[in-house]
């Protein structure tokens, strides 16, 4: 008798399937332990760094509150020694004091956070040396003004004032050390991070890379007795990827295979899903190759710039906008995705602000095959950000620049000048007769002598001054490379355009100015001296009723 026919176990595909699955979760799951601790060091490494970045710009909002706290001490005890009408002119006690207090405020407030994010870093001895030195002037500070109040305009023993210099100093060279310890620390904390976040994401696709070997395996074993399916699956699915019509195979099967078929039949459908999409949206969209030639756009690009169907069709995007420099990146994939603002040019010429979003699509040996572009038009959000921009540095009445934009261009123009060896010079003006238009016809009145106002002095600068409307009455111009000699000159230029009278509402106001002037480095070593100097000018000039008048400058004197 012939032995029986042994009976072949039958594993079915899926649950070849689910042991695959086991051991890929498996695998994946050790991975992902790996790879949270790593992404915990990371996430440590960037709070660091985000603390020392905060440190450093509390040390900077301290110097600041150190400076305006200075500068309205000076102000202040500059004052007392005016005649008693003139000191009540200015105001009283509380406002002459006003920068004294917001600067006294800001200390305070920065050397709070210092010391928690120092002690959080574990740097306490610079800190402590910065605290002391802010204190010990603050101290004297207090001291300096108790004592200008109590001697009443008389003069008071200069030793007093060699004091305060050298105790500013000190905090001065304490913040200066602390600053460069800071800023090394931020350049080793980003050095860490940047390592730290390379190794993460070689981690992270390192992973991936295994996770997918093993997978591919584990795939194979288990799908070697489907090969003839699935290898006329894959040709059905090169085909349509071609845009070839083709029935999917297999799709009535019961097992595996039948899924895999009515899946690849169910991208059939999506993919002509998205081409309707890519036809109908709103967004425009462009397939480019890896050269940068546009090999083809939706009718929303198409409306978008200006364009005919089809005739965007073969041309370098680069026509459109500079922004393509980030193509190499992504075709040797250093960069997955670029997303950018960037200014495009219309058919007729006429340009527009778009958001770019830039993505590669692979073959699948993992080259570039092309990239997707998707351009949405941004150009009304980036106008109101670009006038919010303008509205933040200039005044809304007259529209000059104002303080602000004043104090970031002198500390450009000064640091210019110290690489020059030049000169700048600064001009205080108040207005003098200006408070009776406002008291007898009107804000409404004032406010347009302000703007004619700020016309004339206009047409005694050169194209390259600066003129600035600090706040009120009072206005400040910059005069870069520009010597004592030039300042008097464009002062007395100022004074002469001030000699007409205003028209307002049928009257004829005369409005004069009074100017303090004050040259770098003659007259101060910094952006606050030199407005100290020059705004001590100008109340000399205003008090001698001379129009304008040189700073009496400590440095010139020495």
């Amino acid at each position: 008798m012939g032995g029986r026919r042994r009976r072949t176990a039958v594993v079915s595909l899926r649950d070849r399937a689910l042991a695959a699955l086991a051991i890929g979760i498996s695998v994946l799951a050790a991975l992902g332990v790996f790879e949270a601790a790593d992404a915990h060091a990371l996430s440590d490494a960037e709070a660091r760094l985000a603390t020392y970045r905060t440190l450093e710009s509390d040390n900077l909002a301290l110097a600041s509150g150190m400076n305006t706290q200075a500068a309205g001490l000076a102000t202040y005890v500059q004052a007392l020694t005016l005649e008693p009408a003139t000191l009540r002119e200015l105001g009283d006690r509380d406002t002459l004091l006003g920068d004294y207090v917001t600067g006294s405020g800001q200390v305070r407030d920065s050397l709070s956070r210092l010391q928690q994010e120092s002690a959080q870093l574990g740097i306490g001895t610079e800190e402590r040396a910065v605290a002391s030195a802010a204190r010990a002037w603050q101290a004297w500070a207090q001291g300096r003004r108790d004592a200008a109040e109590a001697a009443a305009g008389h003069p008071l023993d200069p030793r007093l004032d060699a004091e305060g210099s050298a105790l500013f100093s000190a905090f001065s060279a304490a913040d200066q050390t602390l600053a460069d310890h800071v800023r090394g620390a931020i350049d080793i904390a980003a050095a860490a991070v940047e390592r730290q976040s390379a190794r993460h994401n070689q981690i992270f696709y390192s992973g991936l890379a295994v996770e997918a070997m093993v997978l591919l395996v584990l795939a194979v074993a288990v799908m070697r007795s489907v090969v003839r399916p699935l290898a006329r699956l894959t040709r059905t699915a090169e085909e349509l990827a071609a845009g070839q019509e083709t029935r999917v195979p297999y799709a009535d099967r019961l097992d595996e295979v039948g899924s895999l078929a009515r899946a690849l039949a169910g991208w059939q459908t999506s993919s002509a899903d998205m081409l309707s999409v890519f036809e109908r949206s709103p967004i425009g969209i462009c397939r480019l190759s890896t050269g940068g030639v546009i090999l083809e756009a939706n009718p929303s690009l198409e409306r978008m710039l200006g364009y005919s169907s089809g005739e965007l069709d073969g041309r370098p995007y680069r026509d459109l906008t500079p922004e393509v420099g980030h193509y190499g990146e992504l075709v040797t994939g250093r960069r997955e995705r670029v997303a950018v603002e960037t200014r495009y040019q219309r058919r007729d010429g006429s340009h527009f602000w778009g958001s770019l979003t830039v993505s590669p699509v692979h073959h699948l040996d993992g080259a570039v095959d092309y990239f997707v572009a998707m351009i949405e038009d941004i150009d009304h959000r980036k106008r109101q950000e670009f006038d919010l921009l303008h509205r933040a540095g200039h005044d809304s009445l007259t529209g000059l620049p104002n303080r602000s934009l004043f104090d970031d261009r002198l500390e450009q123009a000064l640091r210019a000048a110290r690489r020059r060896r030049g000169k700048v010079a600064v001009l205080v003006l108040d207005l003098d007769r200006f408070k009776p238009v406002n008291d007898e016809l009107g804000h409404a009145a004032g406010d347009d002598v302000l703007r004619k106002l700020t016309g004339r002095l206009g047409t005694a600068l050169r194209d390259s001054d600066t003129l600035a409307r600090l706040g009120g009455d009072e206005f400040a111009i910059l005069l870069a490379e520009q010597d004592q000699a030039g300042a008097q000159a464009t002062a007395l230029k100022l004074l002469e355009v001030m000699e007409q009278p205003f028209e307002v509402e049928g009257q004829r106001r005369p409005i004069g100015l009074s100017i303090g002037i004050a040259v770098f480095p003659t007259d101060a070593r910094n952006p606050a001296e030199l407005m100290l100097a020059a705004d001590s000018a100008m109340y000399r000039a205003k008090r001698n009723g001379t129009g304008w008048a040189l700073a009496q400058s400590v440095l010139r004197l020495a």
